[in-house]
């Protein structure tokens, strides 16, 4: 996942319009940073048309309601969280109390799989906030452009998890194939053989194989493999890195078996996919 562009807001003017025209420039501008003012008294509104981006909201104070339109879905906010919400959805933001809060949009090639698995049912989602997290926000909001490469990791991680805590269990695959499933897109980059998966999860590995393609259409490995993939997909869009960086950052030592890998899924080159963009 690549940032779209971020805006960092705090403690508001009297002047709602000139306030307004301000927020909606900065939020066309990619990372303004600027800050604005406005008087805790005369509470601010702004509206979003929809686009096709996620948007990850973070306040570190005061208080505000985040509408989902065109449904009117609102959320109260207040105090030290995050807040993840699907942009394709405008929406609109009510500051009913001096905030200092922090707007990240951003996309990928990943971004219909997680916006399918989150905002199927809902617009937006509250997220957990813990000294960890805070660590991970202060890279995405603060230092996004000194160091890329962190923020898709962060990101893409954040969103693995928050799929993760809020999906439906598949009710017909037992439960160590939910957890192979679950270890795989989460932990691609590790090396994986069948013998290693029998071992840790004590199932023959042909029952594994079996039971797996019987429960996913596929076998454990194929699905390691198109994880992977689509991980090298947004590198690949997202960074400079070059192939072998990108093949070794995947989980394949061998960059000859990565390419074959690749154009098995992709039906081209990661060179050729890379210039389409």
């Amino acid at each position: 996942m690549r940032v779209v562009n971020s805006s960092i807001y705090r403690n508001y003017t009297n002047s709602m319009n000139s306030v307004q025209l301000r927020l909606n420039k900065s939020i066309n501008k990619v990372s303004s940073g600027r800050e604005y003012e406005a008087a805790a008294d005369s509470p601010l509104s702004y509206y979003r048309a929809g686009q096709s981006e996620l948007g990850l909201l973070r306040l570190t104070s005061g208080s505000l309601v985040f509408t989902a339109l065109p449904e009117e879905a609102s959320i109260s906010l207040s105090g030290n969280c995050l807040f993840l919400f699907d942009c394709a959805r405008a929406h609109r933001i009510k500051i009913l109390n001096a905030a200092e809060y922090g707007i990240l949009h951003f996309g990928g090639q990943s971004l219909p799989y997680f916006a399918e698995r989150l905002f199927s049912q809902t617009p937006f989602r509250l997220l957990p906030f813990s000294a960890e997290t805070a660590s991970e926000m202060h890279i995405l909001f603060e230092k996004k452009e000194a160091d890329p490469m962190a923020c898709h990791m962060y990101l893409n991680t954040l969103l693995a998890r928050t799929v993760l805590e809020h999906r439906t269990p598949e009710k017909s695959a037992p439960s160590y194939l939910r957890a192979i499933k679950s270890e795989l897109e989460t932990h691609y980059y590790q090396k994986y053989t069948l013998e290693d998966l029998e071992q840790k999860y004590r199932k023959n590995k042909y029952r594994i194989c079996r039971d797996f393609k019987n429960c996913f259409q596929t076998s454990p490995l194929q699905y390691l493999h198109k994880i992977r993939i689509q991980a090298a997909k947004d590198l690949l869009i997202e960074t400079d890195m070059k192939v072998h960086e990108i093949s070794y950052e995947v989980g394949y030592e061998n960059v000859n078996h990565f390419i074959a890998h690749f154009k098995k899924f992709s039906g081209t080159t990661p060179t050729a996919y890379r210039c389409r963009f």
